[in-house]
């Protein structure tokens, strides 16, 4: 099949399926490598980090913090110095959401535990800057 007639089909179906479109979007968010982390502590509910020193080598930063599925919550990542990349991720590191600086995001609901997750975080250019992480639990 020609890349202009895949180009051409793809264009069509998404006006017929966009939630399944919006899904493929959502999977093929990256899934962080273990070596390319470094775990810098833990937050809960409620709390903001002191500053964090995140350089570019390993290539990012990360809290890890315990949710439910459907919890609501907002993180802010700050530097006095620049904007930064913000991701969550969930126990095996696979990107659920990301943005800049902030991010508001619903856990997936995966079973009636807590869960395991990651606030992935470093600066926009990769650059070594320090870092406030601040984790909140919002209203449902």
């Amino acid at each position: 099949m020609s890349r202009f007639r895949w180009v051409s089909i793809s264009k069509s179906m998404r006006g017929v399926f966009p939630g399944l479109f919006a899904s493929v979007a959502f999977l093929a968010g990256q899934n962080f490598k273990v070596d390319d982390i470094k775990v810098v502590g833990d937050l809960t509910y409620g709390q903001t980090s002191a500053p964090v020193e995140c350089s570019s080598v390993p290539s990012y930063c990360a809290f890890v913090f315990n949710g439910q599925g459907d919890d609501r919550i907002e993180v802010n990542v700050s530097s006095v110095d620049g904007k930064a990349f913000v991701a969550i991720a969930d126990g095996t590191l696979a990107e659920l959401t990301s943005g800049t600086n902030q991010v508001v995001f619903s856990l997936p609901r995966r079973g009636p535990d807590a869960e395991a997750y990651y606030i992935v975080f470093r600066d926009r250019e990769s650059k070594p800057r320090r870092f406030v992480v601040a984790l909140k639990k919002l209203a449902k």
